[in-house]
């Protein structure tokens, strides 16, 4: 795991429609929310809906989701994707391993999910991490490390 307060390791991804995004796209422009998480998992897509439903308080937070897959993300979760999250997929897997460890893949996915919060300039700020068994953070948790960053800001 990454420590909090050092500078995020780069994050390159591509999304279904072929664009490669990096995480310094939104340097010094956003706050970030980067999740590696498994894209056939019902917790995921509870997760999505949960943050989708409150992607007005990331705008007002000047904020942006990239919520990276080891697999291209199927359309129905890309349905409910507004533009303040990204979903994109790492195939190679280097992102994952370099936020997650050298373990974080499994054979068919993601053996370790992760959730990270960093301010605009890519300075890790909270984590969470977890295996299959183990539940994602509530998105209200999220928005509470965003708000912080905001007022130190």
């Amino acid at each position: 795991m990454l420590a909090t307060r050092q500078m995020i390791p780069p994050v390159t991804a591509r999304t279904a429609a072929g664009h490669t995004i990096r995480a310094w796209d939104f340097k010094q422009k956003k706050n970030l929310i980067i999740g590696f998480l498994d894209a056939g998992c019902p917790a995921t897509a509870k997760f999505l809906r949960e943050l989708a439903a409150q992607a007005g308080r990331m705008l007002e937070l000047e904020s942006q989701a990239l919520i990276i897959f080891s697999e291209l993300p199927p359309a129905s979760l890309a349905e409910i994707s507004p533009k303040e999250i990204i979903l994109a997929a790492d195939i190679s897997g280097r992102a994952a391993r370099a936020f997650l460890g050298k373990d974080a893949l499994a054979y068919g996915g993601l053996a370790t999910w992760g959730i990270f919060v960093t301010d605009r300039y890519g300075e890790l700020y909270a984590q969470w991490s977890g295996g299959a068994n183990q539940g994602l953070p509530a998105p209200g948790e999220l928005f509470s490390c965003l708000l912080r960053i905001e007022i130190a800001c």
